[in-house]
């Protein structure tokens, strides 16, 4: 353990804004490792206080239970796949679309969101409810941010919305439903090709 890092724990309290945000991100991350390893069920928070290398009562005192940690989990990793200004830089709304479309679809099938979307698939039967609300979630953080990239004005945002609907249902969802499958893209195939 690095020098500054022993003095900043041996004070005791509560740790800086920064350093309290590197134990969140350290325990989301291996979490999210765990989770897609061993599933929800499989994974308990001793193993996660474990693989983040912090105590288990720093981690209780964030996600007393697990739930709470894989919707967090589930969140940082839905923030971190939709940058907000994805799309704006095209000069023409189909431009815009595809643009924002890349970025949207390239990101979705990197590996942790694909593990995670098959631990959603696995873990259905048992949390249900869960798994419905962390997709809706995710559909509508997916519909903002593609909305807001083709929309030319505040006004239409809603017709907007109906695009980025029918983009995800019609462009997107085969191209994820491939990949989770591991079929993942290849050059020059017209029905499933890079982007």
């Amino acid at each position: 353990m690095p020098n500054e890092e022993r003095l900043a724990k041996g004070r005791g309290g509560r740790p800086t804004l920064k350093r309290a945000e590197q134990i969140d991100a350290r325990i989301l991350a291996a979490a999210a490792d765990l989770f897609i390893e061993r599933g929800v069920d499989g994974t308990s928070l001793e193993a996660v206080a474990a693989a983040a290398a912090v105590s288990k009562p720093t981690l209780y005192a964030r996600y007393p239970d697990k739930s709470r940690l894989f919707v967090a989990v589930i969140r940082a990793n839905v923030a971190a796949a939709m940058p907000v200004d994805a799309g704006r830089s095209g000069t023409t709304q189909e431009q815009r679309l595809r643009q924002v479309g890349r970025t949207v679809t390239l990101k979705a099938m990197q590996p942790v969101p694909l593990g995670l979307m098959r631990l959603y698939i696995a873990e259905a039967p048992r949390h249900g409810a869960l798994i419905r609300d962390l997709d809706r979630m995710g559909r509508e953080v997916a519909l903002d941010a593609i909305a807001g990239a083709i929309a030319d004005d505040t006004g239409a945002i809603e017709h907007a919305r109906i695009v980025a609907g029918r983009f995800l249902d019609m462009v997107f969802v085969p191209h994820q439903m491939r990949a989770l499958l591991g079929d993942l893209p290849q050059e020059g195939d017209p029905l499933h090709p890079t982007l």
